[in-house]
Order: C-alpha cells, then structure tokens, then sequence
C-alpha cells in the first residue's frame, strides 16, 4: 500500500527541543541557524535523534530544514567566521534530505520537507508573532521560492515525498505558500498554521473563516491542512472550527494535520531562549493527542489524519503516540 494512503501517518516530534533536552546542544540567537545548525555541525546527533523518532514508530521524518534560509548560513560566524556562502549552503540544506531518508533504515517511510515560516528564520523568532517589519506577501513568495528550488533542482528532490509549511502565522504567508506550490508542481504539500493566543484566529488577527477559504478555494489544493505548534488544550475546539468553517462554504476537507507541542503550561521567551513556566498537563501528551485523534475519526469530515507532535515532544512521547493509536485500532 501507497503510504500517502493510509488513513492515520505518524509524523516525528521537535527536533530542536530534542536535541537540547536530550543531547545537551544549545540553540539560541548565535546560531541563526537553529535546529539547521546541525547540518554544519552536530550531522552525527542529527542522524541519532531522527534515527530515534523513525524507531519509536514516526512514518514520516521531517527534514532539519525548518529554520534554514541563505541569510541564516551566512551569518553563521560562531564557527564559520566568514558565514557560509551560498553554494555550499546549498549543498548543506540538500544533505538533510539524504539524513532524513536514512533515519527509516531498510523499512519504508516518508520525508517531508520541512520549510517553517519566514519568522523561523529571523533573530529572535517571529513566527508565533507574525511580525515580519517590512516583509509582504510578494517578498514571502519570494522567499519560500527561492528556498524551495534548492531542492526542486536536484536529485534529493526525487526523496522528498511531502512539502511541509509550518507555523504559519499570517494569512498573506498562506496565499504565499500556495503560490509556490501552484509554480512548484508535482508533490504533495501541507500547511500548517500556529495559534499562541486564546482567541481562534493567527496572529496577525485572521478569523478560521477567512484561513479555511484561503486554503481551499481554487486548484492545486493542500494534501493535509491543519495546526502545528500549538498548545494541545486549544486543539479539539480550533478543529471543529476548522470543520464548520469548511462546511458552512461548501468545501470539501483534505487531511488533517495535526502536532501540538508537549509543553504543557511551558512557553519560549525569545529574549530569553529559554522555556520558562510550568510543564505539567492535565494527562499525559501521548493519550490527550489519542483522544483528540479519536473524536475526529468518528466525525469523519477528513480523508485522513497525519499526527505527531511539536516543541517538547521528545521520541518517547512519538513511542507512547504510537502505542496508543495502534491499540485504538486493535
């Protein structure tokens, strides 16, 4: 069976939060680079943790690209004191997609290629803010182009399965990602979007109505659409949300995306970075993310569900995900 068919694909966890939590590498404002930074050094922990989340059961293995972007290698001085040009920023950002694909062994998996907002890139992050200064939609297009054909010009190309957005915050970097996927044929892509405040709407203030429409209308439509980087509180009423939104404008839905964060009442301070706050939760990640998997598949208004999970979800959260879903199944 096409993997891409199942109803329910299992996506891995954070890795940056993994490689702080687990393998002691700190990432902060002088590794523009983030979680990315592991391509120019650290290659050999990057294998072990996506080795780790493909063991604990991950289908699907996002590439450490999230937070790559030319400007980021370039100003790479910590241990590049000349930055990384281009070429060779190239050539970095191709080798997660060769990692990615290692990290499922001899068994069959999926790479998707993570690209995270414009704000994933900037110092401090701006994704949860959505505030880009001077950035539109034209330059996001741009943007999201530019550092895509890295990979749409090569043979790592042919190992790229999906094209993920991630963390959207605003509705003109939306229409933006789909832009580029509509002049990018040929794969399938998700977008997913982020949600910090109480209220159901991006940051940058737009309501569910205006996003699900956005994402829906015309050709060349997402393969999953959905949440990423969320608190798992807000989760089951921003899908329902979801689902009326598309009922009430006649469309029909893709699958649905779907990775919290396992923060519990923790969340990242930019001027800090570092997590600061209180981690404890209600139940545990592994069975609230089950339940919310559940009430959706009885409601029946996806074609499928690609689930995993965000900042704090460590390979042992992916492991208990897993194991609770198959025996929900059983």
């Amino acid at each position: 069976m096409n993997l891409l068919g199942k109803e329910i694909l299992i996506l891995d966890g954070g890795l940056g939060t993994t490689l702080e939590d687990e393998h002691h590498i700190k990432l902060d404002g002088r590794t523009p680079l983030w979680s990315s930074h592991t391509l120019v050094e650290g290659v050999s922990t990057l294998r072990t943790v996506q080795e780790d989340f493909a063991r604990a059961g991950a289908d699907v293995i996002m590439t450490a690209t999230y937070q790559a972007s030319f400007h980021g290698f370039a100003n790479t001085k910590t241990t590049r004191p000349g930055g990384i040009e281009k070429d060779e920023a190239k050539q970095l950002m191709l080798s997660a997609v060769t990692i990615a694909r290692e990290a499922f062994g001899d068994r069959r998996g999926l790479v998707a290629l993570s690209l995270g907002a414009y704000g994933a890139t900037m110092v401090p992050g701006a994704e949860y803010s959505g505030l880009y200064g001077s950035m539109v939609e034209a330059g996001l297009y741009e943007f999201h182009l530019d550092r895509l054909n890295v990979f749409v010009n090569s043979e790592e190309w042919n190992e790229v399965d999906l094209v993920a957005f991630e963390t959207l915050p605003r509705l003109d970097e939306v229409r933006a990602a789909r832009r580029v996927m509509q002049d990018v044929k040929g794969k399938d892509y998700w977008i997913a979007c982020v949600f910090p405040n109480d209220d159901a709407k991006l940051p940058d203030g737009t309501d569910i109505d205006t996003l699900v429409r956005t994402m829906l209308e015309g050709e060349d439509r997402p393969f999953a659409m959905g949440i990423n980087c969320t608190k798992i509180h807000k989760i089951s009423a921003l899908i329902l949300a979801f689902e009326e939104a598309a009922k009430s404008q006649g469309f029909d839905l893709p699958r649905l995306v779907l990775y919290p964060d396992a923060a519990g009442g923790k969340v990242y301070d930019t001027k800090l970075w570092q997590w600061i706050g209180n981690d404890e939760d209600e139940a545990p990640w592994g069975e609230q993310v089950t339940q919310i998997v559940s009430e959706v598949r009885k409601r029946a208004a996806w074609q499928g569900i690609i689930v995993g999970g965000c900042c704090k979800a460590s390979p042992q959260h992916i492991k208990k995900l897993r194991s609770c879903l198959d025996s929900q199944d059983e």
